[in-house]
């Protein structure tokens, strides 16, 4: 059998995997909505991903389209991304985690991979989801190569699936390390042979192929005329930039506590309890049942302490180079791994004590459970302020058209802040870092907010910035048009929309 391919297991494995996943992506295939960029690509039927030094994410995108045009197809590229996620996960648990023997426990910590909840807004793009879930793939189809593909071979296939990571979607590439960090797990506590050499040239490969692409793919790609090309930048070599690296890593570590005191707090609790009781309860069982000894033996009970904590930074290490901080949920798509590390100490000390293995997996559960009440309710709001959208959208391009009967109006501008559903602004309330994930419409731009409108009109509007003149008018003149929503004014050529601020 092939090392790509599954056994009866594991295949078995795999379908309640892909159930289970198909299950938690639900609500996004169900609110079936434009997310954020779709407007403007599901409008000008373009997709904007080799800009960003992504040009295998377009082409896949364009190809399940057939090519430009772009044109619509989801969800199936979510269902694809899916697919294929859910199968790699199988194939390196196959590969490498074949000490858990028990399917739940197995299933709860590959579910992390795909319930992170720092994931979920990557999951609505109708256009990227698959790109995101293809980069989020390869790190385990690189780590599932056996130790007996030669030398040559190991490292081309590293290197060139390194090239194509980081040309899907670059923030991926945190989940090479932290599978690496596990296969020093398995080069210090597992019981098996392992070949050294064959470690060395895969992560090699892996270093490699960023290099490839950091010099030869992304100087091509990335764009060099908006703020991509800034964005893109990386910190030199100087001891001012290690202490920058440091200060990102901190004020990160702080971005992503503050998201999880949003979280409920039995989530929190099970959260720091299966964190707390997984590592002092490895520990404990290494000390007692060890027989290394010596400095061995201490540096095996510091990796155990703290290799959980290098894990957590790696899944965003690479991120703490760049010039730029910009913190966003969705650059943390790997921080379902630590808990997936957590899962495969936790089940390899306890393999041989089942009566530890059932409290903590109550609490994986738990945890995962919380990740499919989070992206269900996300759907539910998401669609709720889409019902609501799409009611304003129709008056304003209602009020547009009449507006406009005779053609003499060629710009539009917006003022103010839409108002949100009643239902909308009690989930921002109540989840204010994931509120802000809801797509915000109506604003000055033909890519997102003016894309909105422009998807109700036949005749074309340049959605342009709002001047001191349009705020004066709107201060000082009658509106054409009003309702208790917003007031429609004109200036020249230019219709202007202002909103009756509600924030």
């Amino acid at each position: 059998m092939k090392w790509y391919q599954l056994n009866k297991k594991y295949a078995i494995n795999y379908l309640f995997l892909l159930l289970l996943s198909f299950l938690y992506v639900f609500p996004v295939i169900l609110t079936n909505v434009f997310f954020q960029d779709d407007l403007g690509w599901s409008l000008y039927g373009g997709v904007g991903f080799k800009g960003d030094g992504r040009p295998l994410s377009e082409y896949l995108a364009l190809a399940l389209c057939n090519g430009e045009p772009a044109v619509d197809t989801a969800p199936l590229p979510l269902i694809l991304g899916v697919i294929l996620l859910s199968y790699t996960l199988t194939l390196y648990a196959q590969n490498d985690l074949g000490f858990i023997s028990n399917r739940c426990a197995l299933l709860a910590i590959m579910l992390f991979i795909i319930t992170n909840p720092f994931l979920m807004e990557c999951l609505f793009y109708r256009y990227g989801s698959m790109g995101v879930l293809a980069s989020l793939s390869l790190p385990f189809v690189i780590f599932s190569i056996p130790d007996t593909t030669s030398k040559t071979k190991m490292l081309i296939y590293s290197a060139l699936l390194s090239v194509a990571l980081m040309s899907l979607q670059q923030i991926a590439i945190g989940m090479c390390l932290i599978l690496f960090m596990s296969h020093i797990f398995s080069l210090l506590f597992q019981e098996k042979k392992i070949c050294y050499a064959q470690e060395c040239l895969r992560i090699a490969g892996i270093g490699i192929g960023a290099i490839i692409y950091k010099m030869v793919v992304a100087p091509y790609y990335v764009s060099r005329s908006d703020w991509r090309h800034t964005a893109s930048q990386t910190l030199g070599l100087s001891p001012k930039s290690i202490i920058a690296i440091f200060q990102n890593i901190f004020a990160t570590c702080q971005y992503i506590f503050r998201f999880l005191s949003e979280a409920a707090p039995w989530y929190q609790i099970a959260l720091l309890l299966f964190a707390i009781f997984t590592i002092v309860l490895c520990t404990v069982l290494y000390f007692l049942k060890s027989i290394k000894k010596g400095w061995r033996k201490v540096f095996d009970i510091f990796f155990l302490i703290f290799s959980p904590v290098c894990v957590f930074i790696f899944s965003f290490l690479p991120l703490m180079i760049l010039k730029e901080q910009t913190l966003k949920l969705r650059i943390f798509m790997v921080l379902g791994g630590t808990l997936f590390y957590l899962g495969i100490l936790l089940f390899y000390f306890t393999k041989k004590h089942p009566a530890y293995i059932r409290p903590l997996l109550l609490l994986l559960i738990a945890c995962n459970f919380y990740h499919y009440t989070y992206i269900y309710s996300f759907g539910s709001v998401i669609s709720s302020q889409n019902e609501y959208t799409e009611y304003l959208v129709y008056q304003v391009a209602h009020d547009l058209e009449t507006i406009n009967a005779n053609g003499e109006f060629t710009r539009l501008s917006f003022i103010g802040v839409a108002p949100r559903s009643k239902r909308t602004q009690i989930y921002a309330d109540k989840y204010p870092m994931t509120g802000d994930l809801i797509p915000r419409y109506f604003k000055n731009d033909s890519w997102r907010g003016g894309a909105y409108v422009l998807h109700y009109l036949q005749d074309d509007l340049n959605v342009e910035k709002d001047t001191d003149a349009d705020r004066e008018i709107v201060a000082s003149a009658e509106p054409v048009m009003a309702n208790s929503i917003y007031s429609c004014y004109v200036n020249d050529d230019k219709i202007i929309i202002a909103f009756h601020d509600s924030e």
